[in-house]
């Protein structure tokens, strides 16, 4: 039998996604920091040049979310009220929420055909004489069209933010994205490639945003309690422990496999991410007139300092999903699968956060995902909503049909920097054999 047969407790399984920190790294900032008050500043203003450097921008400020960089950045806009927000519909609610407290109305475009990112022509369609700002998400580390988004940008007089939350150090012909607008915003969450329990950061070349960021952040309540940092460092090494390859090869799948028999659902709320939130936010959209006020306080410089050591191993971790992602489509594309992405990605810097397949009929991503995970290999749906459809924003609702399949019919694909060329080959050998069992 080969040797990397699920059936050999000791073969090498593949899992779907790894936190990137280094737990060793994490425990020295914890300890080092254990006597020490949750903020004094200046490592904070450390992490923000270094992260400016990073995505070679002249101003970057530390945030306690994403969306809380979206809602402060929002507010320094000052759009009047109704002004319509052109957004595509694949985000997270608490996103759309951010533009309803803002007093603005999201108006949802459809994504392109196997792309991810914003269809330019549905785009036009549905700007009006309302039509204030386009909020640009990147999704997967794959840009969008920047020069034809800008030009429609510029030909309606639209503000623009940039949502790169999972684009981390991504260019669009040779320019980070994130500069393109007024401003740009990532995230710092767990899976990220630059992770710090939680957090966001805001680039732009705009002084004028810069000061205002700062001034608003000056006014929120303090960081984390010693306490909440403790909560949030232990939960973040529990999810780094079962998803590194070791532990995952020898723990984590066989408990998937036994959910799978038993508890099917259970695997698919894994499989969305969804086991990573708390169990009252799993498969929920709801709307909400105003963020916690938890979720206002202040980056710290604990998470600054671990902010730090992550920017070191950022560019050589998107060189290296580029690499392995380049060969896996390579691999793909020699075996004629079908459903690959449509992004032109030699005029593109694509750091591939994550890697999407289509899925054509009678081809189905529970199927799929089940043949893969019964060869070792770890798969995922996405844990986005298509808030275009969702019955919390009703009132929004519009047909946007591609970032339904995004949802309904797409399956992410292992890929972090752990991984090996020998890995891409039995993902591609998975799904080959899988379409092969269907003809």
């Amino acid at each position: 039998m080969n040797a990397q047969s699920p059936m050999f407790p000791w073969s090498r399984k593949i899992p779907r996604g790894q936190l990137y920190f280094d737990p060793a790294v994490v425990l020295r900032e914890t300890v080092g920091r254990l006597g020490r008050r949750p903020l004094e500043g200046e490592v904070v203003r450390r992490f923000e040049r270094a992260f400016a450097s990073a995505h070679e921008a002249p101003f970057a400020v530390a945030l306690p979310h994403a969306r809380v960089a979206l809602h402060y950045l929002l507010q320094i806009l000052a759009l009047p009220a109704g002004s319509e927000v052109v957004m595509t519909p694949l985000t997270i609610p608490e996103i759309v929420n951010v533009v309803l407290i803002a007093g603005l109305r999201p108006v949802f475009v459809d994504v392109g055909q196997r792309t991810c990112n914003i269809d330019c022509d549905d785009l036009e369609r549905r700007i009006t004489s309302r039509t204030r700002l386009l909020l640009l998400t990147h999704l997967s580390g794959l840009p969008s069209e920047m020069e034809r988004v800008m030009a429609i940008a510029h030909a309606h007089r639209l503000e623009v933010l940039e949502d790169c939350s999972q684009a981390h150090g991504t260019r669009h012909r040779g320019r980070m994205l994130g500069l393109f607008g007024r401003a740009g915003f990532m995230s710092l969450t767990p899976l990220k490639p630059v992770a710090t329990f939680h957090g966001g950061v805001t680039v732009t070349t705009d002084p004028a945003i810069e000061r205002e960021l700062r001034r608003i952040d000056a006014a929120a309540p303090p960081p984390f309690s010693r306490k909440k940092l403790l909560q949030l460092f232990i939960r973040d090494n529990l999810l780094h422990g079962v998803t590194n390859v070791t532990n995952f090869s020898w723990v984590t799948y066989y408990a998937v496999r036994a959910a799978e028999a038993l508890r099917p659902e259970l695997v698919r709320e894994f499989q969305r991410g969804n086991m990573l939130n708390a169990p009252e936010r799993r498969w929920r959209v709801t709307r909400f007139g105003r963020l916690p006020e938890w979720m206002y306080a202040r980056y710290s410089d604990y998470q600054a300092a671990i902010g730090l050591r992550m920017l070191s191993t950022l560019a050589e971790g998107n060189r290296r999903r580029r690499e392995l992602s380049l060969r896996l489509l390579q691999l793909l594309r020699e075996q004629n699968v079908p459903g690959l992405l449509r992004i032109p990605v030699d005029e593109n810097d694509c750091t591939f956060w994550r890697f999407p397949l289509w899925l054509e009929n009678p081809a189905t991503p529970d199927g799929l995902r089940r043949h893969l995970l019964a060869l070792g290999i770890d798969s995922a749906a996405t844990n986005l909503a298509c808030c275009s459809r969702e019955e919390a924003f009703a009132e929004f609702n519009t047909d946007t049909p591609e970032a339904g399949r995004f949802v309904d019919e797409m399956i992410f694909l292992p890929m972090h920097p752990n991984l090996k060329e020998a890995d891409m080959r039995r993902i591609a050998s998975g799904i080959s054999s899988y379409y092969a069992g269907l003809t």
